[in-house]
């Protein structure tokens, strides 16, 4: 410590008379210099060891300024350590002192030949007082506590003065609280040179003057603990053995963590809707926009993202964490959060779950019939790596069915069956239009005779954000004797088009049979139009 202590001190008066030379005199200053020296250098906790298959940890210098500067603001700080990022760590750090007459002179950061650690001054009223340093662990990606394992402090400058005005006797008590809650002592770990023990708390044995802010190795005591742990208390008093107390300081450092390093997948199954609520919601509305619609400048609606907190989570769905080369082979299962965060799932496993495997996919499943429609594919590869611990935002998304993407709707024309019949003449596509003899019309269609012609347009809309892709369109032409058909009708001119159909998948000129369309892509927002005629048959089944 910086303070003067009395130290008995003498020559040996044989020493003096045999080395007078002043050659003599600074030789022996020479190896007096390199002895101190040697003595006043942090030496490795021996307890600072890992496991196989464990990240190790130890602070850097700029984490004890980000930590000692959010004392007592009760936030969590990240910790970047030096393991690579394998170790999520938050830590919090706040203060109690047991008594309001403290004075509390420093809480900062010295830095000793490249190393940092804590400070800590106090003047305390009496022996019995305690300044307590509690240290929080937290998991950065969970936000919940996490267990590190042997963890190892140290302690610095841990001494005694009873001299000059000075009165202290160092005492550091370090306790750690368990998975099961308990509070454990952590184990003292011996240190070559060093002149502390260990009784329920370091102390020293020795009047030695402890260099302040040094990292000196005789006023070193390190600590390991035996099982994982979740938070440190640090209290710093005096043994007692004296009846006063007089300013006083040591340092403090974390020497060690591990962690065996987890990988995180989480996500959440929502509804897509954009906003579209229950109510508003509506199957057959194919406008795109009327201002008035739903379903006009919906951005978010059915674009496979999840846009909190318009769009919600849903319950019911299952995740599966999957080999994406064998979807059989699965990892773990969970059921999303039917609470808050409803909908939200989360895995976190060792690299050992894998196998060696590298090829790893999220699979989402549902049962029963709401939420029926994906928005987003089922299956998502994750792009793992084993340096990346963190897979956020594997989102997987859903909507009602009346909230569906595509909708269909059929109008017809009845007509003399022209074979040059223009389909995108607008005197016959006239918005609202009730008479299906006067152009395409939604009406229902009666009195036709048989020899004439329906033209049929169908609209297919896709009020979603994303493409509907591997779209076809059937319609199969009515056939007498079938779902009550009177007649049978048969495809006439003019000719399918060749940008929608394959002539050899579609009916003859003539004939019955089932119309379908190329497989396409409906681009997002938009509408596509698709036409065919047919001539209305006779009463009398002719095929």
């Amino acid at each position: 410590m910086d303070k003067t202590k009395y130290i008995l001190g003498y020559r040996n008066a044989y020493f003096l008379q045999r080395y007078r030379s002043s050659f003599s005199i600074f030789i022996s200053f020479i190896v007096l210099l390199f002895v101190s020296n040697a003595a006043f250098a942090l030496a490795p906790n021996p307890g600072a060891v890992c496991s196989a298959n464990f990240s190790q940890g130890s602070f850097t210098n700029a984490d004890y300024s980000s930590l000692v500067a959010a004392v007592n603001t009760n936030n969590y700080v990240n910790i970047a350590g030096n393991a690579s990022g394998s170790i999520p760590l938050q830590v919090k750090i706040n203060t109690v002192e047991s008594s309001t007459n403290t004075t509390r002179s420093n809480f900062g950061v010295i830095t000793t030949s490249g190393t940092s650690a804590i400070n800590i001054q106090r003047t305390f009223p009496n022996p019995a007082a305690f300044t307590d340093i509690l240290l929080e662990f937290r998991n950065t990606i969970t936000a919940q506590p996490i267990y590190l394992t042997n963890v190892a402090l140290s302690a610095f400058d841990v001494d005694y003065a009873n001299s000059n005005g000075n009165t202290f006797d160092d005492y550091i008590q370090i306790t750690g609280v368990t998975q099961t809650g308990a509070s454990i002592e952590g184990t003292f770990q011996p240190i070559t040179g060093s002149n502390i023990l260990y009784a329920q708390g370091l102390y020293t044995n020795s009047t030695f003057n402890c260099p302040a802010k040094d990292l000196n190795t005789q006023c070193q005591g390190s600590i390991q603990f035996s099982q994982p742990v979740t938070s440190v208390r640090i209290r710093y008093t005096n043994t007692g053995r004296l009846p006063t107390s007089t300013n006083q300081e040591v340092d403090l450092r974390i020497d060690n963590y591990c962690y065996i390093p987890q990988y995180i997948f989480t996500g959440t199954v929502f509804d897509d809707n954009g906003g579209i609520t229950a109510t508003q919601a509506d199957a057959t509305n194919d406008d795109i926009t009327s201002s008035s619609s739903a379903y006009t400048n919906r951005p978010n609606y059915f674009n496979g993202v999840f846009n909190a907190p318009q769009e919600l989570g849903i319950s019911g769905s299952t995740v599966r964490l999957v080999s994406c080369t064998n979807t059989a082979t699965t990892y773990a299962t969970q059921a999303v959060n039917t609470g808050a965060p409803i909908g939200q799932y989360q895995f976190s496993v060792p690299i050992s779950t894998f196998n060696n495997n590298t090829n790893i996919c999220l699979i989402e499943d549902r049962s029963g019939t709401t939420y029926p429609i994906r928005t987003s594919s089922d299956n998502r590869n994750v792009g793992f790596a084993t340096t990346t611990y963190l897979y956020p935002n594997n989102n997987f998304g859903r909507v009602i069915a009346a909230n569906a993407a595509l909708v269909l709707k059929k109008a017809q024309y009845i007509n003399n069956c022209p074979t040059t019949l223009n389909y995108t003449d607008p005197a016959i596509n006239t918005v609202g239009n009730n008479n299906p003899r006067v152009g395409f019309s939604t009406a229902n269609v009666s009195d036709i005779t048989p020899g004439q012609c329906i033209a049929y347009r169908i609209t297919a809309t896709n009020r979603a954000n994303v493409a509907i892709d591997n779209f076809v369109m059937r319609d199969t032409l009515q056939r007498k004797g079938v779902n009550g058909a009177p007649v049978t009708s048969v495809l006439t001119l003019p000719a399918l088009s060749t940008t929608d159909y394959t002539a050899t998948e579609n009916p003859a000129i003539g004939t019955n049979g089932e119309i379908k369309t190329k497989v396409l892509s409906l681009v997002s927002r938009t509408k596509r139009d698709f036409y065919f005629n047919t001539k209305y048959g006779t009463t009398m089944d002719t095929q």
